[in-house]
């Protein structure tokens, strides 16, 4: 007997924003009116509402939905220009793209993802219509929203789902995401799943509503000179096919064709540079579309990369953009009280800051294992990590021991983000009070960093701490190294190493790096962080043959693979947050990362932009969550009088 269900993660939560001017716009998909509205005086501002946020926030649970009461509209017309804080590098395909929150921003706006989460923390079917899976959980079905096109004019069938997972999974990037899937294809509207091992919570990662959830046509993704069928050592293709494919590939990976509210116009890379894409006409909730909705309202939307939050922050101001995002607190504050810009506030199941340690160092059983070698895989074979003393325990207990994060908060983000102590935020399952990580104690940082000259011979302690290039960030971590100091005096030495953000993550993926900063594992459910923690995916740093490894410490635990394996198999919900729980005590053991704070988003917007947020779902009763890791939709979204600027 088959059983259809819907993807459950998370308790229902406060819905909380600021909304310091302007009105709201519906978003529902009603006939819109005449172009005459006008942008309404501000809304709310009063005191109530502000400590209706800062309650919201301290427990973790502001969502960033805009709740400014309803002007004339929503209006046709109008083009939105966005500032973004990075670009992408490797874009725009989803198995090479390195995609953070500017690039789910973008993606949004071109194309769909097969599930997306709803206001109730649910990953719920989208683009999928319907999904059954056996009694055992070793088969998948999946039914697809009949109708939909492509920019290109195709259709979205079983069989152009199918191509984009399987590009996914023969990727060296995004593979390992779909070990134990086993076979993939489509029929008609259907996809079906066939896995070695139950997925009780769905097949592959459950981050399919973002980066290989999001579809594109398999026409143009043929095109593509960097299609793993052609390039990749696991690709099904002879020898001979992918020489042909590749010999054929002309297409542009930075020229998008998804699915979306908005189709691809212009792309250039870099600060300062933009991503331009237009009203899609056909788009599958418009006029022409199968729901019938008015979507979307805006003319065109521009993308542009405004890396430093002052610059961006002054473009708002300026009316260069009339939209921006950030979350960086202390920017986030200044507008708390400024009635002249809309301020949504979002934390719940937000990201974390931390510090990524290379940890890379004797063998990966596990890893040999999955690849039926007889011996281990050796994870620094060139001794390009020999030299870091993060290895060790000790130190990184040490530096854990030695950061002040209450310090760090009140001087940085000006006291509105919590010092972390793991990986997921209150309201995460998997969320301890204590999660037995080490807190600030400088004697107890002394007694350990004494051990760590001992364990790694050196004296004074010295390794490179990369950030991105944004001076915010750089001022930051220049505190973070200053306590490190002030603990232990001479005997430390750390240089930051300053890094476009676009090519950051890359260097994070191929292991050149002893510590870097980081802001990530967003997400309503645990299994979306299954890719950045298993010991299948910390693989060897060995330029020589480049493999990118999502597990970017490159640490091996036992307990927490073990605790996978009830989070990604099991359906009992209380056995699958006892074992989240395990993992965040896991982290707390080993030290593999340095928290710092729990992520604080803030969208801030001119007040004619309306309905930043409030996206109905087709067939269901909830809308879409609001600002989910920093990223909201945008098909919704339109401006008084189909004007932006005014």
């Amino acid at each position: 007997m088959a059983r259809t269900r819907s993807l459950t993660a998370a308790a229902a939560f406060a819905l909380i924003a600021v909304a310091c001017a302007g009105g709201d716009g519906g978003g529902s998909g009603t006939e819109p009116t005449a172009g005459d509205a006008s942008a309404a005086e501000a809304a709310i501002t009063l005191p109530a509402a502000q400590a209706e946020v800062v309650e919201a926030r301290e427990a973790g649970e502001a969502t960033g939905e805009d709740i400014r009461e309803e002007t004339a509209g929503p209006v046709h017309g109008g083009r939105l220009v966005y500032g973004i804080e990075a670009d992408t590098a490797n874009p725009f395909a989803p198995y090479a793209a390195l995609c953070a929150v500017s690039c789910r921003m973008i993606m949004r706006a071109i194309t769909e993802s097969m599930y997306v989460t709803d206001a109730n923390g649910d990953i719920v079917p989208y683009l999928v219509e319907t999904e059954s899976a056996s009694d055992d959980f070793l088969t998948w079905t999946l039914r697809i929203r009949d109708g939909i096109k492509f920019h290109d004019g195709t259709p979205l069938t079983g069989e152009a789902v199918a191509y984009n997972i399987n590009l996914c999974r023969y990727s060296q990037q995004t593979g390992p995401g779909y070990l134990g899937i086993e076979n993939v294809w489509g029929e008609g509207q259907y996809v079906y799943y066939e896995t070695s091992i139950p997925f009780a919570t769905g097949p592959g990662p459950a981050s399919r509503e973002q980066g290989c959830g999001f579809m594109f046509s398999p026409a143009w993704l043929e095109t593509l000179p960097n299609n793993p069928m052609y390039i990749s050592p696991f690709s099904p293709l002879s020898a001979d096919e992918r020489a042909a494919g590749l010999a054929s590939a002309t297409g542009d990976p930075s020229a998008p064709v998804g699915l979306g509210a908005f189709r691809f116009v212009e792309y250039t890379p870099g600060n300062g540079n933009s991503f331009i894409a237009e009203r899609n006409p056909d788009y599958w909730r418009g006029p022409n579309g199968i729901t019938g909705e008015n979507l979307p309202y805006l003319d065109e939307i521009e993308f542009v990369v405004s890396v430093d939050i002052t610059g961006r922050s002054n473009g708002l101001k300026g009316g260069q953009f009339h939209i921006i995002h950030t979350d960086n607190a202390d920017e986030i504050a200044k507008y708390e009280s400024d009635d002249d810009f809309v301020l949504l506030q979002a934390n719940n199941f937000g990201e974390t800051h931390f510090s990524f340690m290379n940890v890379a160092t004797g063998t990966n059983p596990v890893l040999a294992t999955q690849r039926g070698l007889d011996e281990p895989v050796p994870m620094d074979p060139l001794g390009l990590n020999i030299a870091n003393p993060l290895v060790h325990l000790s130190c990184r207990r040490a530096l854990a021991h030695a950061f002040d994060g209450e310090r760090f908060v009140s001087e940085r983000y000006h006291g509105l983000v919590q010092v972390a102590n793991g990986p997921f935020p209150p309201g995460s399952m998997g969320y301890l009070a204590d999660s037995g990580y080490p807190s600030h104690d400088v004697d107890a940082a002394r007694a350990e960093f004494a051990q760590c000259k001992t364990d790694s011979g050196q004296n004074p302690v010295t390794f490179g701490f990369n950030s991105t290039n944004d001076p915010f960030n750089v001022e930051s971590n220049e505190l973070i190294v200053s306590m490190w100091r002030d603990a232990f005096g001479d005997e430390i030495a750390v240089t930051i190493q300053p890094i476009e953000q676009g090519q950051y993550f890359g260097l994070a993926l191929a292991g050149l790096y002893e510590m870097m900063a980081m802001r990530s594992h967003g997400g309503v459910d645990p299994i979306e962080q299954w890719l950045w923690w298993n010991s299948v995916t910390a693989l060897p740093i060995d330029p020589r043959v480049p493999e990118l490894a999502s597990n970017v410490g490159r640490f091996q635990d036992p307990a927490i693979d073990a605790a996978y394996d009830v989070i990604r198999h099991n359906p009992d919900p209380v056995a699958r947050r006892e074992a989240a729980e395990e993992v965040n005590r896991a982290f707390g053991r080993n030290v593999w990362n340095l928290w710092t704070h729990w992520t604080l988003w803030g969208v801030i917007a001119n007040p004619r932009v309306q309905n930043l947020t409030d996206l109905p779902i087709p067939g269901s009763d909830v809308g879409a969550f609001a600002v989910n890791a920093g990223a909201h939709h945008v098909a919704q979204i339109w401006c008084d009088d189909g004007d932006c600027q005014g």
